[in-house]
Protein backbone atom coordinates (compact mmCIF):
# COMPACT_ATOMS: atom_id res chain seq x y z
CA UNK A 1 0.00 0.00 0.00
CA UNK A 2 2.61 2.41 0.80
CA UNK A 3 4.52 1.37 -2.36
CA UNK A 4 1.65 2.15 -4.65
CA UNK A 5 1.36 5.77 -2.84
CA UNK A 6 4.92 6.20 -3.08
CA UNK A 7 4.85 5.64 -6.36
CA UNK A 8 1.79 7.51 -7.30
CA UNK A 9 3.81 10.53 -5.76
CA UNK A 10 6.65 10.07 -7.87
CA UNK A 11 4.86 10.14 -11.10
CA UNK A 12 2.72 13.04 -10.12
CA UNK A 13 6.06 15.03 -9.14
CA UNK A 14 7.50 13.59 -12.84
CA UNK A 15 4.64 14.93 -14.32
CA UNK A 16 5.49 18.61 -13.11
CA UNK A 17 8.85 18.49 -14.03
CA UNK A 18 7.88 17.35 -17.66
CA UNK A 19 5.38 20.06 -17.91
CA UNK A 20 7.78 22.45 -16.63
CA UNK A 21 10.91 21.52 -19.69
CA UNK A 22 8.09 22.75 -22.29
CA UNK A 23 8.06 25.80 -24.10
CA UNK A 24 7.32 29.37 -23.19
CA UNK A 25 4.06 30.45 -23.66
CA UNK A 26 2.33 33.98 -24.28
CA UNK A 27 -1.22 34.63 -24.33
CA UNK A 28 -2.67 38.03 -25.73
CA UNK A 29 -6.09 38.90 -24.03
CA UNK A 30 -7.98 41.51 -26.51
CA UNK A 31 -10.57 43.76 -25.22
CA UNK A 32 -14.19 43.89 -25.91
CA UNK A 33 -13.57 48.18 -26.08
CA UNK A 34 -11.01 48.09 -28.16
CA UNK A 35 -10.35 47.32 -31.91
CA UNK A 36 -10.06 43.84 -33.06
CA UNK A 37 -6.53 42.61 -33.15
CA UNK A 38 -5.04 41.31 -36.99
CA UNK A 39 -1.74 40.10 -35.48
CA UNK A 40 0.61 39.33 -32.65
CA UNK A 41 4.09 39.76 -33.34
CA UNK A 42 7.35 39.05 -30.65
CA UNK A 43 10.60 40.27 -31.45
CA UNK A 44 13.99 40.10 -29.88
CA UNK A 45 14.42 42.68 -27.27
CA UNK A 46 14.87 46.55 -28.89
CA UNK A 47 13.99 45.02 -32.39
CA UNK A 48 11.01 46.89 -34.08
CA UNK A 49 8.67 45.96 -37.03
CA UNK A 50 9.75 49.12 -39.07
CA UNK A 51 13.88 47.46 -38.51
CA UNK A 52 15.25 44.26 -40.34
CA UNK A 53 15.28 41.81 -38.14
CA UNK A 54 12.78 38.71 -38.61
CA UNK A 55 10.63 38.54 -35.68
CA UNK A 56 10.76 34.93 -33.52
CA UNK A 57 7.24 34.77 -33.65
CA UNK A 58 3.95 36.41 -35.83
CA UNK A 59 0.33 34.89 -35.06
CA UNK A 60 -3.37 35.91 -35.97
CA UNK A 61 -4.18 33.92 -32.80
CA UNK A 62 -5.22 35.88 -29.30
CA UNK A 63 -6.81 34.55 -26.12
CA UNK A 64 -5.38 31.27 -26.36
CA UNK A 65 -1.51 30.70 -25.86
CA UNK A 66 0.67 31.07 -28.09
CA UNK A 67 4.46 28.69 -28.14
CA UNK A 68 7.52 31.05 -27.84
CA UNK A 69 9.86 28.26 -29.22
CA UNK A 70 13.06 29.92 -28.27
CA UNK A 71 14.80 30.83 -24.99
CA UNK A 72 15.47 35.12 -24.56
CA UNK A 73 14.50 38.34 -23.96
CA UNK A 74 11.85 40.03 -26.50
CA UNK A 75 9.17 42.79 -26.95
CA UNK A 76 5.76 41.83 -28.09
CA UNK A 77 3.88 44.09 -30.72
CA UNK A 78 0.08 44.04 -31.86
CA UNK A 79 -1.56 45.59 -34.64
CA UNK A 80 -5.40 46.36 -34.78
CA UNK A 81 -6.90 46.12 -38.43
CA UNK A 82 -5.76 48.41 -40.68
CA UNK A 83 -3.30 49.81 -38.42
CA UNK A 84 0.33 49.87 -37.31
CA UNK A 85 2.18 47.93 -34.87
CA UNK A 86 1.74 48.75 -31.30
CA UNK A 87 4.48 47.55 -28.28
CA UNK A 88 2.25 45.92 -25.80
CA UNK A 89 5.70 44.48 -23.76
CA UNK A 90 9.02 45.26 -23.26
CA UNK A 91 11.69 42.70 -21.85
CA UNK A 92 9.38 39.28 -21.61
CA UNK A 93 11.64 36.72 -20.78
CA UNK A 94 10.92 33.31 -22.11
CA UNK A 95 12.32 30.68 -20.33
CA UNK A 96 10.74 26.99 -20.26
CA UNK A 97 7.40 26.00 -18.38
CA UNK A 98 6.37 30.11 -18.35
CA UNK A 99 3.10 31.29 -19.43
CA UNK A 100 2.91 35.22 -19.65
CA UNK A 101 -0.19 37.01 -20.10
CA UNK A 102 -0.51 40.56 -21.59
CA UNK A 103 -3.82 41.90 -21.12
CA UNK A 104 -4.42 44.58 -23.49
CA UNK A 105 -7.23 46.66 -21.86
CA UNK A 106 -3.91 47.31 -19.26
CA UNK A 107 -1.71 48.48 -22.15
CA UNK A 108 -3.54 50.48 -24.72
CA UNK A 109 -5.86 53.10 -25.03
CA UNK A 110 -8.18 54.26 -28.39
CA UNK A 111 -8.37 57.28 -30.03
CA UNK A 112 -11.03 58.17 -31.98
CA UNK A 113 -11.25 61.43 -33.93
CA UNK A 114 -14.92 62.53 -34.95
CA UNK A 115 -15.38 64.82 -38.44
CA UNK A 116 -16.07 68.29 -38.04
CA UNK A 117 -18.64 70.65 -40.46
CA UNK A 118 -15.12 72.01 -41.63
CA UNK A 119 -13.05 69.08 -41.85
CA UNK A 120 -11.21 68.28 -45.42
CA UNK A 121 -11.85 65.16 -47.09
CA UNK A 122 -9.26 62.78 -45.08
CA UNK A 123 -6.22 60.98 -46.54
CA UNK A 124 -5.46 59.58 -43.51
CA UNK A 125 -5.77 60.31 -40.08
CA UNK A 126 -2.29 60.40 -38.09
CA UNK A 127 -1.44 59.77 -34.45
CA UNK A 128 2.35 61.90 -33.37
CA UNK A 129 4.26 62.62 -30.37
CA UNK A 130 2.94 65.97 -28.82
CA UNK A 131 6.61 67.16 -30.36
CA UNK A 132 6.34 65.93 -33.53
CA UNK A 133 6.86 68.45 -36.29
CA UNK A 134 3.64 66.34 -38.31
CA UNK A 135 3.33 64.26 -41.11
CA UNK A 136 4.90 66.90 -43.71
CA UNK A 137 8.31 67.10 -42.11
CA UNK A 138 11.30 64.97 -42.25
CA UNK A 139 12.21 62.81 -39.37
CA UNK A 140 8.34 62.20 -38.46
CA UNK A 141 7.72 59.20 -36.69
CA UNK A 142 3.40 58.19 -36.82
CA UNK A 143 2.74 56.19 -33.50
CA UNK A 144 -0.65 54.98 -34.99
CA UNK A 145 -2.54 55.71 -38.29
CA UNK A 146 -6.46 55.34 -39.60
CA UNK A 147 -7.55 55.96 -43.19
CA UNK A 148 -10.43 58.18 -41.91
CA UNK A 149 -12.38 59.72 -39.41
CA UNK A 150 -14.15 57.26 -36.92
CA UNK A 151 -11.99 54.48 -36.95
CA UNK A 152 -10.97 53.32 -33.56
CA UNK A 153 -6.69 53.68 -33.07
CA UNK A 154 -4.83 51.95 -30.64
CA UNK A 155 -2.16 53.75 -28.57
CA UNK A 156 -0.28 52.49 -25.87
CA UNK A 157 -1.09 55.24 -22.60
CA UNK A 158 0.69 58.82 -23.10
CA UNK A 159 0.37 61.65 -24.70
CA UNK A 160 -0.24 62.57 -28.24
CA UNK A 161 -0.98 65.01 -31.21
CA UNK A 162 -3.47 64.25 -33.68
CA UNK A 163 -3.10 64.91 -37.32
CA UNK A 164 -5.28 65.28 -40.22
CA UNK A 165 -3.68 64.80 -43.81
CA UNK A 166 -6.24 65.96 -46.54
CA UNK A 167 -6.85 63.76 -49.34
CA UNK A 168 -5.75 66.69 -51.82
CA UNK A 169 -2.52 66.74 -50.94
CA UNK A 170 -2.43 69.75 -48.87
CA UNK A 171 0.08 70.71 -45.81
CA UNK A 172 -1.11 68.11 -42.76
CA UNK A 173 -3.34 70.04 -39.59
CA UNK A 174 -2.82 69.45 -36.17
CA UNK A 175 -6.13 69.31 -34.87
CA UNK A 176 -5.50 68.44 -31.32
CA UNK A 177 -2.46 69.14 -28.95
CA UNK A 178 -1.74 66.72 -25.48
CA UNK A 179 -4.58 63.90 -26.03
CA UNK A 180 -3.94 62.70 -22.89
CA UNK A 181 -4.63 58.26 -23.32
CA UNK A 182 -5.52 55.93 -20.19
CA UNK A 183 -4.89 52.21 -20.76
CA UNK A 184 -8.03 50.44 -20.90
CA UNK A 185 -10.25 54.24 -22.10
CA UNK A 186 -11.44 55.69 -25.27
CA UNK A 187 -10.75 59.29 -26.28
CA UNK A 188 -12.72 61.12 -28.42
CA UNK A 189 -11.11 64.11 -30.60
CA UNK A 190 -13.85 66.52 -31.85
Amino acid sequence: MRRAALVLVLSAVGTVALADDGDCRLVVVPAKTQPAISSVVVYPAGATPDGPAKPALKSKTTGTPIRIPVKGVYDVYVAPSGGRYVKVATGLKAEPGTTHTVKLVEKLGVIDVLRRDDSPRVGRIVVTDPFDAGPDEKGHVAVQTAPDFRVEMLVPEGDYAVWVVPENGARATRVADRVRVLSGRVVRVD
